[in-house]
């Protein structure tokens, strides 16, 4: 049932979503890849939001950040898992792959390599402020309107 909670959680993990992919979109060469990572990011963000924050608040503003975390985790091993699909049918459609298994297989590896850049100290800054403050929003809302 939708819920301002739920609601509020989608939005602020849609928006760190994209605050995320603004951030890793300075080392990308066009504007292609930048605009897929964007497609694809921001609503797994707010699903994730909706899903894993929004429908946990209720148990304190501690509990609530806990599931904002959690939620940006679910995030970017969703969106880097979407991406690497991606990725596997683009190489599959060049004859990159010998087998149908060494494509699926791949996958874990591409998911990884999208992975590695958010490690720098300034995307990952930004996935746990937008963590915490989508679960503290969520709790916020929560309790304004029941």
């Amino acid at each position: 049932m939708p819920t301002a909670a739920k609601f509020f959680a989608a939005l602020f993990m849609a928006l760190t979503g994209a605050a995320t992919v603004w951030l890793l979109r300075e080392g990308e060469p066009g504007m292609r890849a930048t605009i897929i990572a964007f497609s694809v990011t921001v609503p797994v963000a707010a699903i994730m939001g909706w899903r894993e924050c929004g429908a946990r608040v209720g148990g304190g503003y501690g509990s609530a950040m806990v599931a904002g975390i959690r939620a940006v985790i679910y995030m970017v091993i969703g969106a880097a898992l979407v991406l690497a699909v991606m990725q596997m049918f683009k190489l599959a459609w060049s004859r990159h792959y010998d087998t149908p298994t060494e494509a699926v297989v791949d996958i874990v590896s591409l998911a990884i390599g999208f992975g590695k850049p958010l490690l720098q100290v300034p995307v990952a800054a930004t996935l746990v402020a937008g963590g915490l403050l989508t679960g503290i929003v969520a709790e916020w809302a929560g309790r304004r309107w029941r």
